[in-house]
């Protein structure tokens, strides 16, 4: 397998690995009754914006090691090619070898006129990753309905709910100036936006709050949909590694 990308790995993606409260790593959502800490893209935001509060941790130390380690599990190894078989043992055997390091930028103020001196690092992907998506975008055809690549079925669902609302309010002021729409109307013209969009997006189902949704996955997706805070950290970690899967 030649050609893949090593990106933080996607809430609704699959495969996710699980924190347990004792420290062990496994796939299990729950052990022992008590539900794991998932290991994604929303774990590396947040841990990102843990580490930033403090300042940079030497890499002999146990703090910087696990650090690299949990990070490391939320990762995920993924084929270019979509039809790949993601069942793939080459898969796990070069996720297993994959090391990461992590880097504080510097900001210290200059001693002779106090102005801040700044170091940012932009780290450069593997030599030709990026060459072959925007190949694979150069073929497309320029039209109307362009999805951006960081396109996820959780922003189309951030999406809805906002234009759910939008939706609402535009009837409701309609119906106070003056136009007349009985509520069956209303359901009907509010029925067919959402088959329009189920249509568009392959997305039909919305979610519930996240303590009635049962799955562990979408529990984290209701929870990120609901919390501004996990909001941003799914957003940091999906920047700081690039994208996700």
């Amino acid at each position: 397998m030649d050609n893949y990308i090593i990106v933080g790995r996607k809430v609704d993606g699959g495969g996710a690995k699980y924190l347990h409260s004792d420290g062990d790593i496994n796939v299990d959502p729950t052990k022992d009754g008590a539900p794991g800490k998932a290991l994604d893209v929303e774990f590396i935001g947040k841990t990102v914006v843990e580490l930033s509060r403090g300042g940079p941790l030497d890499e002999d130390t146990p703090a910087y090691q696990e650090a690299t380690e949990l990070l490391r599990q939320s990762m995920a190894v993924v084929p270019m090619d979509q039809m790949h078989d993601l069942n793939d043992p080459m898969i796990t055997k070069i996720h297993d070898k994959f090391r990461l390091r992590l880097q504080w930028d510097e900001r210290s103020p200059d001693a002779e006129d106090g102005v801040d001196v700044n170091t940012r690092t932009l780290v450069i992907p593997v030599q030709d990753t990026l060459a072959e998506r925007e190949a694979y975008f150069s073929s497309q055809a320029n039209q109307p309905g362009y999805e951006p690549p960081l396109t996820y079925t959780l922003d189309l669902l951030m999406m809805k709910h906002f234009y759910d609302g939008l939706l609402d309010k535009a009837l409701s002021e309609v119906q106070t100036a003056g136009v007349a729409l009985t509520d069956e109307t209303k359901a009907a013209i509010k029925a067919q936006v959402n088959a329009n969009w189920a249509d568009s997006t392959a997305i039909n189902n919305d979610l519930s709050s996240e303590e009635e949704e049962e799955d562990p996955t979408r529990k984290s997706m209701a929870r990120i949909l609901s919390s501004p805070v996990s909001a941003f950290h799914r957003a940091v970690g999906i920047y700081i590694t690039n994208m996700c899967d």
